[in-house]
């Protein structure tokens, strides 16, 4: 089969794929819909007055919802190649395997616009009922700054992270693909948490309570009311800074090779 990359037998692999899951990609969007509203409704009902609580509530919402369906995306995307009776058809399409990788990495990343339009247009709606309560002399609401400060770095962070980890473990993993990588991703997490606390430990034995964002920095807060932090300078944070730009690209990169191999 020929594996040079070719623009229009592209496009027709694109639109095999649409035509076979454009009504569960609908359905999806509804669902999603559903999700925002119940989310929002009850804040939306109570609220007569301006706050700013209102907006880090969105946040901490939104950075949970966009890594939790886009896991469970991610994980779907190569479920035709998790068994030889559906994944032999898929495989020996008369496609380039970078072809058929492209249409699912597309996908993805059209999730992304996709589930911010769909936040926006709740959200719109409800802070537009929220305005028409408030008086006028308050500030009104408007749509949230998703690069601000109401969604927290690691938090935004995370929320991209799952989408290049959890499209590998849909090619990964044969059964259960969402279940395995979950259960993997979780044992990440809490062993980077867990070092993380081992070096503050040893670097700052005798501290105040504290917060961190990990292997970056770590702030302190006084008996006084005070904060102060400490953060990586020099190398070492031009060395984390390097790895945690690429981290999602180098995923990519192993889900195309390990997609390359389930063609083999």
């Amino acid at each position: 089969m020929n594996q040079t990359f070719d623009f229009r037998r592209f496009t027709l692999v694109l639109r095999l794929h649409l035509f076979e899951h454009l009504r569960t990609y609908l359905m999806g969007i509804g669902v999603l819909v559903g999700v925002w509203i119940l989310m929002l409704a009850p804040s939306t009902a109570r609220t007569a007055h301006y706050s700013e609580s209102i907006y880090r509530f969105h946040g901490i919402l939104f950075s949970f919802i966009l890594g939790g369906a886009g896991a469970w995306f991610a994980s779907e995307l190569f479920r035709v190649v998790s068994s030889p009776l559906r994944g032999i058809p898929y495989l020996t399409l008369p496609a380039s395997q970078l072809e058929k990788y492209l249409v699912g990495l597309l996908m993805l990343l059209l999730f992304v616009p996709v589930f911010i339009g769909v936040f926006y247009t709740v959200e719109g709606i409800c802070f537009f009922i929220i305005n028409s309560r408030i008086p006028a002399n308050e500030p009104h609401y408007q749509l949230l700054d998703l690069l601000g400060p109401n969604i927290p770095f690691d938090f935004r962070y995370l929320s991209w992270l799952t989408l290049p980890f959890f499209f590998l473990g849909s090619i990964y993993f044969t059964k259960v693909p969402f279940v395995k990588t979950s259960i993997i991703a979780f044992l990440i997490y809490f062993a980077i948490i867990f070092l993380n606390e081992f070096i503050i430990i040893q670097l700052f034995p005798a501290r105040e309570r504290y917060g961190s964002t990990p292997f970056v920095e770590v702030f302190f807060f006084q008996q006084t009311g005070g904060r102060y932090n400490v953060e990586l300078t020099g190398i070492p944070k031009l060395i984390i800074n390097a790895i945690l730009l690429l981290v999602a690209p180098v995923l990519w990169f192993i889900a195309y090779v390990r997609f390359t191999e389930k063609e083999l």
